[in-house]
């Protein structure tokens, strides 16, 4: 039988129409995967352990496929590579790869890295994202005993039967954190978008990547997510201390220049320029049409059913039907377009690396230059943290016998790549350093936030307008870990976008790439596809130029 014909998806013919260097592996993986559960899988002992429940039974199926890939990379390493690779290729396409909140993965993916990291014996996750990394913290802390007997288990199909039932039972405990209850049978009949019974006939399908592909069902609701963040036993139950930082000592604000060499910036400005090529020409028209609207207004306004001036054609009808008519004449005069400050705040976090990251570069270079020539003064911030995982904060909490709840726990780096003061020839190749690989880290959007804020309202323009870019919701890992409020940096950014749009002297605006940001903002918009991160961008500050 040819692989080809025994995909009825065309899962794998896709993989083998399109034969390059980069998606070998996992095409390769994919394979292995099929012929090792062909070659270990016992179906009649899979039949009498399989549980009843059907979500139970989905990811126990999934678990006894983790054990015969399991068998197959004990015995040859080469495989191994190729099944993380296409795991990962999996992710890449449901846009799973890049997830940095335990909640944004679906439960089974975490399995799969978990358990078939533990199986496979591989010492440091496969995934090297936040929200994989949350989840194999959490599982490896309250299931370790279960993990250890799947694993001691591999080759004896029965006894890891036997074991992989356990660990689901565990895992469902944990999830709820109060053993049974509505929780689990919600999960149960859910469990995150695993395999369906079915998929382990291979004789039919020799691919388990069409079983697998994370649906819409395969995220957890907002309810659930609260009750699986890792670390979270009784969310009711968390103290909700007001917000804090263990230190600021090591806080930095630097401009962007004193953070990346110049060679570097050059070098990413000239490779933007070859990849954005029809990304720029497309938002450059854009910016050309906002900034003819705007000098337009900036420049002159029209008066119209004077009795003297210039005569209004539109009016003439009248003055023929009535020789009496008065009002017909109109006058130019200068437009009241108050003094202005816009400030582009860039969320430059990790997951902000690559094409997303470029776009938003290639928008606030052109925004930047339009609005200079119409008398708009502008700024471009970005916001990260100097380490992973908590930088010097984090050794001086350790250093200090590791008090609870410390709150924030990462040093903030904020960057300043054009001040409002700075001429746009001048700042031009700074705003290419934030496509430099070293800078993107993890994201507190609270305390970036009120520092642009503050910004800002420190300036002299009678109307100020904040834009903020995120891909997500703040996050970092140190401080997630450590205080048992796992949502204070959630909760922070809330407080500090309520006390901005209270104030009311700062306009507040913003974007979510994939991500919904109007759960945070009174005036926010959402898009999908990164290309139109410019448009979008261009058009909100439109409308609010536009608006007295």
């Amino acid at each position: 039988m040819q692989i080809g014909e025994a995909d009825p998806s065309g899962g794998l013919r896709a993989g083998l129409d399109e034969l390059t260097d980069a998606n070998m592996p996992a095409l390769r993986g994919r394979i292995d995967s099929a012929a090792l559960f062909l070659r270990f899988h016992d179906a009649a002992c899979h039949t009498g352990l399989l549980p009843e429940q059907p979500g139970e039974a989905r990811l126990f199926n999934l678990l006894e496929l983790l054990r015969c890939e399991a068998a197959g990379a004990r015995r040859l390493p080469g495989i191994d590579g190729n099944l993380v690779a296409a795991h990962r290729a999996r992710l890449a396409r449901s846009d799973l790869l890049g997830a940095h909140l335990a909640s944004l993965v679906p439960l089974d993916e975490a399995i799969r890295m978990v358990v078939g990291d533990a199986l496979v014996g591989r010492s440091d996750p496969s995934i090297g994202t936040s929200g994989f990394w949350m989840w194999d913290r959490w599982m490896h802390q309250r299931l370790q005993p279960q993990l250890a007997a799947l694993t001691a288990a591999v080759d004896d199909q029965r006894a890891y039967g036997a074991a992989a039932r356990a660990f689901i039972a565990a895992l469902y405990t944990a999830l709820q954190g109060r053993g049974e209850g509505p929780l689990r049978r919600q999960i149960s009949n859910r469990a995150g978008g695993g395999p369906e019974d079915g998929d382990f006939d291979h004789g039919a399908r020799e691919t388990e990547d069409e079983s697998f592909e994370p649906g819409p069902d395969a995220l957890l609701s907002d309810e659930d997510a609260a009750s699986i963040w890792p670390g979270i036993e009784a969310p009711m139950a968390v103290p909700r201390l007001p917000y804090r930082a263990f230190t600021t000592r090591h806080d930095q604000v630097a401009r962007a220049e004193d953070l990346v060499p110049q060679h570097l910036m050059r070098a990413a400005q000239e490779a933007l320029d070859k990849r954005r090529g029809a990304s720029k020409r497309a938002m450059a028209r854009l910016v050309a049409q906002l900034q003819r609207r705007l000098m337009a207004r900036q420049t002159r306004s029209w008066a119209f059913d004077l009795e003297e001036g210039l005569v209004d054609a539109s009016r003439l009808d009248r003055v023929v039907v009535n020789p009496g008519f008065a009002d017909a004449y109109k006058q130019e005069e200068e437009s009241q377009f108050r003094d202005t400050c816009v400030t582009l705040l860039i969320d430059n976090s990790g997951s902000m690396r690559g094409k997303t990251i470029e776009l938003a570069c290639v928008a606030a270079d052109l925004i930047c230059a339009a609005l200079e020539n119409c008398t708009v003064a502008t700024e471009v911030l970005g916001f990260t943290t100097l380490g992973w995982k908590g930088g010097q904060s984090a050794q001086e909490w350790m250093r200090a016998g590791r008090p609870a709840n410390p709150g924030r726990l990462n040093d903030l780096l904020h960057v300043v790549y054009k001040s409002a003061d700075e001429a746009y020839r001048r700042a031009r190749l700074n705003l290419c350093a934030m496509m430099s690989a070293d800078l993107l880290k993890e994201n507190i959007d609270g305390e970036a936030l009120a520092w642009a804020a503050r910004r800002l309202l420190a300036r002299p323009e009678q109307r100020r307008i904040l834009m903020v870019i995120s891909d997500g919701a703040p996050v970092d890992q140190a401080t997630i870990e450590v205080n048992e409020d796992k949502q204070i940096l959630d909760r922070h950014l809330r407080e500090v976008i309520g006390e901005i749009e209270r104030g009311g002297q700062i306009e507040l605006v913003a974007i979510g790439v994939r991500h919904d940001v109007d759960g945070y903002y009174r005036s926010a918009r959402r898009i999908d596809a990164i290309e139109d991160l410019g448009p979008a961008l261009i058009g909100a500050l439109d409308a609010l130029l536009m608006r007295q």
